[in-house]
């Protein structure tokens, strides 16, 4: 995509202008959302089918990746344009960030609600263990204090503070941003090495060993992501086609799909630079997974899959989906841990995990439908307001 620039009255060229809403991201974001979902539903027979069966990576890598870009596109260009408004854009991503955060608090009492509700049901106080929610019930004031400071993560609980980090050092990206996209890369993944290479983590509770998503590893895939969303603001930069780069990149992802098919990659032994480069290890986002994901994003790109997903109507279910990602997910969370402890309490045959996984796809997708059209009506409001008067804020 070329970029293009306006005329001024000078007869010279103002910055180039941004490119409209990436319609092909919005579908990918769809589409990592329906596997998040589909895998958070432990056990079901259609898990088995995602992309994480055939490579090293899975849908958070995706989700992280085009989290970063989307945050660039949404912010960079207006950070960009003026020296006075960054602070003004910097107050509106932490406050993003806040949102992020209490988001967060919300669905741990939901979360642990939906599981509550299970064991009323059926009496069992096992189901607690199942997503870790054991500690709330044997020692809750200080899960409580744990859960605020974010280092008390259940299962299924952790990737919104993962995500609530990311969006607060957004700020920090956009000011270096404006200064050395390079130099900012370079920090970063600066940074990734040495959590990796040292098992620097944030401390978690009750479990040692630090929060499951690192954040000071995965913020270097949240960085590429935001630079190449930035390049995009700025210039319409597009990554460019090399046949021998894409070749290697396909290359790359079948010898993943075998090793992982086949069972092949190596076990952690605890010698750290080894499993660092080579074991398939989530919490520190290892070499493999890192190279994975971006190597997967390589060759779609510049694949007809592409092509089709930027031909996709802003209204299609999984563009929608994709363009309310928070909301969407958080429906998605609360089905798939429903979705747990049915199955655990008997309902687990192959006709009810494809009837619960397509009708939770279902209301996710109406979710997104509803926030569409809400989104719509607000956008004919302030299409309506005279010049000069100011929309009311709903």
């Amino acid at each position: 995509m070329s970029s293009t620039a306006a005329p001024t009255a000078t007869g010279g060229t103002a910055r180039p202008v941004p490119p409209e809403r990436d319609t092909a991201l919005d579908v990918w974001r769809g589409f990592a959302l329906v596997s998040i979902f589909i895998n958070h539903v432990s056990g079901n027979v259609l898990e088995k089918w995602t992309h994480k069966n055939f490579g090293f990576s899975d849908a958070a890598e995706l989700f992280v990746l085009f989290a970063g870009y989307a945050a660039a596109c949404a912010y960079s260009g207006r950070y960009n344009s003026h020296s006075g408004e960054r602070f003004n854009v910097s107050l509106r991503v932490m406050s993003r960030a806040a949102g992020l955060y209490t988001t967060h608090l919300a669905m741990l009492v939901l979360g642990s609600a939906v599981f509550a509700w299970a064991v009323l049901r059926t009496g069992d106080a096992e189901l607690f263990n199942v997503v870790a929610l054991d500690p709330l019930i044997a020692d809750p004031i200080q899960a409580l204090v744990s859960a605020v400071t974010l280092s008390y993560q259940p299962g299924y609980l952790n990737i919104l503070p993962l995500y609530f980090v990311l969006i607060a050092i957004l700020p920090l990206l956009l000011w270096l941003g404006t200064r050395s996209l390079s130099l900012t890369l370079v920090l970063s993944a600066a940074l990734y090495t040495a959590a990796g290479l040292t098992r620097t983590n944030l401390p978690s509770y009750p479990m040692e060993g630090g929060w499951f998503f690192n954040p000071l590893s995965w913020q270097f895939l949240f960085t590429i992501g935001f630079a190449l969303g930035c390049k995009r603001e700025r210039t319409g930069f597009t990554i460019p086609y090399h046949r021998p780069a894409w070749l290697l990149a396909l290359g790359f992802l079948i010898v993943s799909m075998v090793v992982t098919v086949f069972h092949l990659a190596p076990v952690a032994e605890d010698v750290v630079l080894r499993d660092f480069l080579l074991v398939l290890e989530k919490q520190y986002l290892s070499v493999p997974r890192l190279l994975h994901v971006l190597a997967l994003a390589y060759v779609v790109v510049h694949s007809p899959l592409q092509a089709w997903a930027r031909a996709r109507p802003a209204t299609s279910p999984l563009a929608m989906m994709g363009r309310h990602s928070l909301p969407v997910f958080c429906t998605g969370l609360v089905l798939s841990m429903t979705g747990v402890t049915l199955r655990q309490t008997g309902h687990n045959g192959a006709g009810f995990d494809i009837l619960y996984v397509a009708l939770g796809i279902g209301a996710q997708i109406l979710m997104a439908w509803l926030l569409t059209l809400a989104e719509k009506r607000r956008s004919s409001r302030s299409a309506a307001v005279a010049p000069g008067q100011a929309a009311l804020p709903f």
